[in-house]
């Protein structure tokens, strides 16, 4: 393993990191109109460690061929420092410690949307832009950007598309990963870019909330510039419009491509079916549930039902009712979309369609292969086939999923947690969803320092899909 390509790798991130930084920065100078204590020392100090910093690791570092070893580590590594040097504008400006704010700046970054922040306590506008454009960026992915962006991970940026884009199937728009890179980043801007448009002409958003509301929904990560959410806003158009555009987030976005050269493509393919397929399940039971015992309205159920299950599968998080007080099964139904969650190549988390498709269609066949044992069957999806390794693979992902759920579950318990808010914060950590239940239900502000630091851990590892961070877990990896 060559540690100077992984340094060099890592300061290049960082530095244009850094230079992010400048759009919080600009916010807060138009704000102010001065240069302020309070830019000095949120934005600007920060912009110039995180540069500085980064510069000094390319120095010592150097360009080369990345190789599968190294792969792993840049990635890995690389998600972690991000978030490091993301939360020091929380830090420096005293709004949040640096476990909570490290908590924080992870859950941006991997778009999971589990909040400690107090809102009241934060007046200024750059902070919570900058929560939400580092989720933005952290949607389609930190190494991603940078592929598409820069010559260095270009050349070999095929270990670490991989790593940081990680699905069952891998699928690419071009041969090329940086053109396929980039043309994920050219469909992810211009759903951004329309729905911006939308909620600030047809849902009369201010401008401000539009951008703040528009990069938390296509990376499906949820944060708000609201306290309570898009509850907050009660505008009916702006709900509908979000709906929309959480629903195609949540599609695999090489799909997204295809609407503009084979749009029958899309209706043709299986994830996408049994995608459409558990959300109108679960729209359809939230809502005659709300309707029976909550709402006496049909168009309410459907309202607060929909917009929620829909925020649940695709994990982004947003919310416009108080679902904690919702009857048992519209909990658990909600509860059990955490582990569904959207469809591969999207920016959804959780264990995704494509794998509970698989899984299914192995369970039958394996109920198929008891009755008749001499047949040959091949497992497909559509008309392709799916190799035996891919469906290993799949397994072993299931069962690294549960095992970690269980495992983080019974460390929450162990702090204190009760079993509804300990099992609901890990699976809505590990699946980048955001919102528990419980205790959880609305922040996790009162959630012990040992807790964030299991639950941060979740978010890393599940936006990851496991492996990426498993690996580096193993002394395997560091002696070979």
């Amino acid at each position: 393993m060559d540690k100077k390509i992984i340094l060099g790798s890592l300061g290049s991130i960082l530095k244009y990191l850094g230079i992010l930084m400048i759009i919080p920065l600009a916010v807060a100078w138009y704000e102010e109109r001065t240069l302020s204590i309070f830019i000095i020392k949120t934005w600007l100090t920060p912009l110039v460690i995180t540069t500085s910093f980064g510069v000094i690791l390319e120095r010592i570092g150097i360009k080369g061929v990345i190789k599968r070893r190294e792969g792993f580590v840049i990635v890995a590594l690389g998600w972690l420092v991000v978030t490091v040097f993301g939360s020091l504008p929380y830090i420096f400006s005293a709004t949040l410690g640096p476990i909570d704010a490290f908590f924080e700046s992870m859950s941006w970054f991997t778009t999971t949307g589990s909040t400690v922040l107090n809102f009241e306590l934060v007046e200024r506008r750059s902070i919570l832009l900058w929560r939400s454009f580092t989720q933005w960026i952290g949607g389609m992915g930190v190494i991603v950007l940078f592929i598409a962006i820069l010559p260095t991970f270009g050349i070999a940026g095929s270990q670490l598309f991989d790593r940081e884009f990680p699905g069952p199937l891998s699928e690419r728009i071009r041969p090329r990963v940086q053109m396929t890179a980039r043309m994920l980043w050219s469909i992810y801007l211009v759903l951004t870019g329309a729905e911006i448009l939308a909620l600030f002409y047809a849902a009369k958003m201010p401008l401000y909330h539009a951008f703040c509301t528009a990069f938390c929904t296509m990376p499906t990560g949820g944060f708000s510039p609201l306290a309570n959410s898009i509850a907050g806003y009660a505008n009916p158009i702006a709900e509908s419009i979000i709906v929309v555009f959480m629903f195609l987030a949540g599609m695999n976005f090489i799909l997204h491509y295809s609407l503009i050269r084979k749009t029958r493509r899309i209706l043709a393919n299986k994830e996408f079916q049994v995608y459409c397929f558990f959300l109108l399940a679960a729209i359809s039971v939230i809502t005659a549930d709300l309707y029976l015992h909550k709402f006496g309205s049909i168009q309410e159920a459907f309202r607060y039902g929909g917009f929620q299950a829909v925020s649940f599968m695709t994990t982004t998080g947003f919310t416009t009712s108080d679902f904690d007080a919702w009857s048992h099964l519209s909990r658990i139904i909600l509860f059990s979309l955490m582990f569904i969650g959207a469809c591969g190549g999207s920016t959804g988390g959780s264990i995704k369609v494509i794998r509970i498709y698989v899984l299914l269609k192995y369970f039958v066949q394996r109920i198929r292969k008891i009755l008749y044992p001499h047949a040959v069957f091949v497992l497909k999806t559509g008309k392709k086939p799916i190799s035996d390794d891919i469906v290993q693979g799949i397994i072993a992902f299931f069962i690294s999923y549960i095992l970690i759920f269980v495992v983080c579950t019974i460390g929450m318990s162990a702090i204190g947690l009760d079993m509804v808010s300990a099992a609901s914060s890990v699976a809505a950590t590990l699946g980048n969803v955001g919102p528990g239940f419980g205790l959880v239900s609305a922040d996790y502000a009162s959630v012990p320092v040992a807790g964030k630091i299991i639950l941060s851990f979740c978010m890393w590892a599940g936006r990851l899909e496991l492996f990426t961070v498993l690996v580096l877990l193993t002394p395997a990896f560091w002696k070979g």
